[in-house]
């Protein structure tokens, strides 16, 4: 599995998903405790654990169990019920910086906060002005107080 490649927010132009489906083929989809007990009352035994931590299974190839692909097309089979990590995706968020913590800062509510990006994403630098898809992005990450 790949690993993510983070840069701040403020080095990035836009972003619109272009259905490629890698973010459901590079990583482990990691899921709270909540969303596992869900999943596993309503899809069954689609949840693993590993050192404290829970995440969807995956198939043989190493995709999430839900990613789907039609004509090169990716769906996700359970998109709106989708895991709050795959909602966010690529926008990693968090309460302190990973590095450059001048282009990655981001003030919401009063709240500073640094937002990444993974630039292993296809869709980095593409469709949506960066600053409203961060706005979304940041708005669901209070949402959810990740």
């Amino acid at each position: 599995m790949s690993a993510h490649k983070y840069v701040p927010w403020r080095n990035v132009r836009g972003w619109t998903c272009i259905r490629c489906g890698l973010c459901c083929m590079r990583y482990l989809v990691s899921i709270t405790l909540g969303e596992a007990m869900y999943y596993q009352v309503k899809y069954g035994p689609v949840v693993f654990r590993k050192d404290d931590k829970y995440y969807l299974l995956m198939k043989p190839d190493g995709s999430c169990i839900f990613l789907r692909k039609y004509n090169g097309i990716a769906y996700c089979a359970i998109y709106n019920e989708r895991p709050i990590v795959c909602r966010l995706y690529p926008f990693y968020i968090s309460k302190k910086p990973l590095r450059d913590e001048e282009n990655a800062a981001y003030r919401y509510n009063g709240v500073e906060i640094y937002v990444y990006i993974d630039a292993v994403c296809p869709g980095i630098n593409r469709g949506l002005n960066i600053k409203y898809a961060v706005d979304n992005a940041v708005k669901m990450w209070f949402r959810y107080q990740l």
